[in-house]
């Protein structure tokens, strides 16, 4: 019998070839659709899971509350972990990993010399925590040795080809260091490093390590198995608090320990401030998979709407079924195996679809995402389910519908359909407006989108980001020669200004504080410093709308003097920008020795606010501040059209300085447009699914009015017998 129905299915697509590629067309791109973004979904889940006992491993991060405004920071004190690891049974192991300037840093042996970009300080404890796969050398006892050195393959093979470096030396920026492993790098892993150093090579005071304000470290912490985690996130809390009440007494904000599950730091960290790990947005995770369950729907809505169209077609092949004997329960099941082959040839479509997509997914996404998932046993039975579901959400309807026909009516040429008696067909109908509907949703989501992201990309910043270049500065001479080496940049032929400092827009900058005297005490306030030159405002286009920019004719600019912005001439109090200048600030300097020192200055000018971060992020209290120690990195502001010939110039001075660096540049808006990358993606992943939702919703209706025009041939054929012209046909 199976084989039969099997036939009489292969019968009716030869039959009716624009039906059955219609149908089969919309089904397959709907799966195609499902089967991309389930990829996709996929390997965003699979970030940490290979890591063995990651159940039981937690990042600690902070929660910033600061006049009413709140948010989470991934970097916490470096005392977090060693008072975890001291204060509570329950846990196992602790590790602190190093915030660390992503800048190519020189590694040589021998004749080879490879410039890399992305290491970390790391507690020896690191490998104890992350078993990552190693190749070469003890994962135990890797990072114990003072000038230890474990290096990816990728680095390995570039420094020492295929022999195992394992105890061999090297040097990076001038520091001899011992290879003690070799690890394969995880694409999977949330840091992503090709070097990593224990932390005692970082030459961090102990005095500072001991700080409960500085936060500068990501603490990871595994606790032991059984472990309730909330009691002991509730418990740690209470302490850090008391910690850190007593390590500043004055500070006006509160800041509060979390720990977050290994598992949700990828997808579950897309508002943490100053994170460097991979991160993912479970957001746009989730929308995206309500994007494909919708375009299933309206493949499915499209097979229904085709199918019930097209039961007039068969009604004749019903009757005679039923007069010789066939039962309902048969129609039923014959017509919903027709389905289920029909959904079954959309499948294997969009397997091959997906095939061909693949290498598009992964360009665009940065993915390696194999095929070979698909032949995983797990894949190949959600693949199957999900056939035998959309054929029977697909094909339980129309085959109700078509086992539901009168045998005498349709034997007569009559038929029992709602159609022919003058009435609406109201669950066609039905389906089409929500088809089309959720096809307008989506194409109003994508327009939303769209705007969205043009907003990200062309809202006034406060500042001039065009023609401005930036890159670290390199090497001891350049850092004893910088004014030298700036007074040369500022020769170059089309060079407009140039700037050394700290805390440009769209690059790191620093959190701190600043204090001020509220009824005669000094009151700590949380601010970004900007650590600037004298060309800084200029170099930028900052508008100074109170006071005045710094300048070298006064002498005391360098150490008492700060210009802040109009959120800072809030935030602490000053009223307005006119009563802010001349008001009294004091900030804890920076020292590499520890060392307590205050810097004593007055506000000399009051700037407008500009987004020197995203636009996610609030405008916060900045303070700008002549500070050379901190500077190290050059904006230099292009005011030409041959850029080339001015970048060239740029690189024979910077060769001057440093001739064992490369010149490393990004430019500034170049800068901002990669923070929104992840939004500009969204947008075209949009803009795709939403045409394929509008095609196949257009194959539905394509296929409606042609059923609609075989049903009415014979009064199309009279008319025209009668006298109608082909155009009054038509209307």
């Amino acid at each position: 019998m199976i084989r039969n129905y099997l036939k009489v299915a292969l019968r009716n697509i030869v039959r009716h070839p624009v039906y059955s590629t219609l149908n089969t067309l919309g089904l397959a791109l709907g799966f195609t659709v499902c089967f991309l973004i389930a990829l996709f979904v996929r390997d965003e889940y699979q970030f940490d899971s290979f890591v063995p006992q990651k159940e039981q491993i937690f990042r600690v991060y902070s929660q910033y509350a600061d006049h009413n405004n709140i948010e989470e920071r991934a970097p916490t004190p470096p005392m977090m972990a060693p008072t975890l690891a001291q204060n509570f049974p329950e846990v196992e192991n602790t590790a602190r990993v190093m915030m660390y300037p992503e800048i190519k840093r020189l590694f040589k042996t021998g004749d080879t010399k490879i410039y890399n970009e992305h290491g970390y300080f790391a507690d020896t404890t690191f490998f104890h925590i992350f078993k990552l796969e190693f190749l070469y050398g003890s994962r135990e006892q890797a990072l114990n040795g003072p000038a230890s050195l474990v290096i990816s393959k990728k680095l390995s093979t570039a420094l020492f080809g295929n022999q195992n470096p394992v105890g061999k030396e090297l040097e990076m920026e001038g520091t001899t260091l011992k290879v003690t492993g070799v690890f394969k790098k995880n694409p999977k892993f949330h840091l992503q490093f090709d070097y990593i150093m224990p932390l005692s090579l970082a030459g961090i005071p102990a005095e500072r390590m001991q700080s409960w304000g500085w936060q500068q470290f990501y603490n990871y912490v595994k606790v032991r198995e059984g472990t309730n985690v909330d009691a002991l996130e509730s418990k740690f809390q209470k302490l850090a608090k008391t910690e850190m009440r007593k390590f500043d007494p004055e500070s006006q904000a509160e800041s509060t320990p979390f720990l977050q599950p290994l598992a949700d730091i990828h997808l579950m960290s897309a508002n943490f401030k100053f994170d460097m790990a991979k991160r993912g947005n479970i957001t746009y995770v989730k929308a995206l998979t309500f994007i494909a369950i919708f375009i299933l729907l309206i493949a499915c809505f499209n097979f229904v709407n085709l199918a019930t169209s097209q039961s007039l077609q068969r009604a004749r092949e019903v009757g005679v079924r039923k007069s010789i004997g066939a039962s309902r329960k048969q129609l039923l099941v014959q017509f919903i195996l027709e389905t289920l082959f029909l959904t079954t040839i959309g499948m294997l479509l969009a397997l091959v679809f997906s095939l061909l997509a693949l290498p598009w997914l992964n360009a665009f996404t940065a993915k390696s995402i194999s095929f070979y998932v698909f032949i995983e046993p797990v894949t190949i039975l959600a693949i199957v389910l999900l056939s035998i579901f959309v054929g029977l959400l697909a094909g339980f309807y129309p085959a109700l519908v078509l086992s539901n026909f009168k045998p005498v009516k349709v034997l007569k040429g009559s038929s029992n359909s709602k159609t022919e008696q003058g009435h609406t067909p109201i669950l066609r109908h039905s389906l089409v407006v929500i088809q089309f509907s959720l096809s307008v949703l989506l194409i109003i989501s994508a327009i939303v989108v769209y705007n969205q992201v043009d907003y990200l990309h062309n809202k006034d910043l406060g500042f001039n980001k065009e023609q401005i270049m930036f890159f670290p500065m390199r090497g001891d001479k350049m850092f004893e020669n910088r004014e030298a080496f700036k007074n040369q940049l500022n020769q170059v032929p089309g060079v407009s200004s140039v700037s050394i400092g700290y805390g440009f827009p769209g690059d790191a900058v620093a959190g701190d504080g600043i204090q001020v005297k509220e009824n005669g005490q000094l009151v700590n306030h949380p601010a970004t410093q900007l650590m600037v030159d004298y060309d800084y405002i200029q170099t930028l286009g900052l508008k100074v709308i109170a006071g005045r920019d710094f300048s070298e004719e006064m002498g005391t600019d360098a150490s008492k003097a700060y210009v802040i912005n109009e959120t800072a001439v809030k935030n602490l109090g000053f009223i307005s920008p006119e009563k802010a200048l001349g008001q009294k600030m004091y900030w804890k300097v920076w020292t590499q020795d520890g060392t307590d020192s205050i810097k004593e200055g007055e506000v000399i000018g009051v700037v407008k606010d500009f987004n020197y971060k995203s636009l996610y992020d609030q405008v916060e209290t900045a303070v700008l501040q002549i500070f050379p120690d901190a500077a190290w990195k050059v904006a230099v502001k292009l005011n030409t059209a041959n850029l080339e010939t001015s970048l060239t110039r740029v690189e024979h001075v910077w060769d001057n300085f440093s001739p064992d660096y490369p010149l490393e540049f990004k430019f500034l808006d170049e800068n901002f447009e990669q923070m929104y990358q992840s939004e500009d993606k969204l947008r075209s992943l949009l803009a795709i699914f939403t045409a394929v939702a509008i095609f196949v919703g257009c194959l539905g209706l394509f296929g409606l009015a042609a059923f609609s025009a075989e049903r009415r041939k014979r009064e199309i054929g009279i008319r025209k017998v009668l006298g109608a012209l082909k155009i009054s046909c038509c209307c």
